[in-house]
């Protein structure tokens, strides 16, 4: 079975003042007449169900879910504390994975703004086949348009088949100088923090 993982535990300090800890950006109505985080689950349901769509919060922001989202209890996973992205899906993969051994994880930031919804779904379908039929972790690049230094980047590698390339390494938040030295270089993506990947622990490859 597939399931989304949405990460919501963020503070949004980077989006202050408009962000709070009380209120982080997730909860906020930054276009339109949704929370992105409403936005976030509306962008993912038309490839998986609502029963299928689990959020990864902390214990403050749980009150607040419940009141925006109609997210059964049981698919709200609690940090224990408020930790990196990595904790999030690591808790998430555990969770999964007691109730569905060959549960695919579609792990999003709950923060986003993407337009070109045909494509979006395009990409996680794909995305959900390659992680499936491989047993491979799967990524998602952005073309850059700037060099921006809070961002992460991929280097891109190998073709394996069409817009699906092996990963040659991560490079995490360079500064703004080593940023445009990426760029220049053509084979840079920004990591765009989304992932698809099965939540056993048979991984051995990375797209």
């Amino acid at each position: 079975m597939i399931y989304a993982v949405i990460l919501s535990g963020g503070l949004g300090l980077r989006f202050w003042p408009k962000s709070r800890k009380n209120l982080p950006k997730q909860f906020l109505k930054v276009l339109g007449e949704k929370t992105m985080i409403e936005n976030t689950v509306e962008r993912i349901s038309n490839i998986i169900p609502n029963d299928r769509i689990c959020i990864v919060t902390n214990n403050i922001y749980v009150e607040k879910i419940n009141e925006i989202l109609k997210i059964k209890s049981s698919n709200i996973f609690k940090e224990p504390l408020n930790k990196e992205t990595a904790s999030c899906i690591g808790l998430a993969a555990i969770k999964l994975l007691k109730r569905d051994f060959e549960a695919t994880m579609v792990v999003l930031p709950s923060d986003h703004v993407i337009e070109g919804q045909e494509e979006f779904e395009r990409a996680i379908v794909k995305a959900i086949d390659v992680a499936q039929d491989g047993d491979y972790l799967v990524t998602f690049g952005i073309n850059p348009t700037r060099p921006e230094s809070g961002y992460g980047y991929i280097e891109v590698g190998d073709t394996i088949e069409e817009e699906v390339y092996k990963v040659k390494r991560f490079i995490e938040k360079p500064n703004v100088d080593v940023a445009a030295s990426l760029i220049e270089k053509g084979n840079f993506l920004w990591n765009s923090g989304m992932f698809v990947w099965r939540a056993d622990p048979r991984l051995t490859k990375v797209r």
